[in-house]
């Protein structure tokens, strides 16, 4: 294996593991008591979460679809698939959280701390379903990834 592909694997499998750990936990923990909190917590809770996560996110998603490409084009044929099929999971993820959900966030970023924006329910489940969307393609990257560096 060359350096080339040694630092490009390390660099897609961290970057996509936190990218897609990010998005497992919200799945799991944060989504799951957004769904029970009262609208003023959940208003509050949630628009500080998006300040936190929001800029790391796309960045760590970029960082290992870019690192995912360099691999692919520097290994052997069945990892180079696998790393082309993890690059586009994350690539799916990214366009469609900038799609739907980001809509959203928006909608909270552009409001004073607090402040509910109007159809506040509908958003909440909207966010959720898309988010619950994006999880299984997320990991499902890391997955492929963690493949494509075995197979290298």
């Amino acid at each position: 294996m060359g350096e080339v592909l040694h630092i490009s694997a390390i660099i897609m499998l961290v970057a996509d593991g936190l990218w897609a750990g990010v998005i497992f936990f919200y799945a799991v923990e944060r989504v799951n008591l957004w769904r029970r909190m009262p609208i003023d917590q959940f208003v509050v809770d949630f628009r500080r979460s998006l300040y936190r996560a929001d800029p790391l996110q796309p960045i760590m998603g970029g960082v290992a679809m870019i690192a995912a490409v360099v691999f692919a084009l520097n290994a052997p044929a069945t990892a180079a698939v696998l790393a082309w099929v993890g690059a586009a999971l994350i690539l799916f993820v990214i366009v469609m959280s900038i799609a739907f959900p980001e809509r959203i966030n928006s909608l909270f970023r552009r409001r004073a701390e607090g402040e509910a924006p109007p159809q506040i329910e509908q958003l909440r489940t909207r966010w959720r379903r898309l988010h619950y969307t994006r999880t299984p393609p997320a990991i499902l990257s890391l997955v492929v990834l963690a493949a494509a560096a075995v197979w290298s």
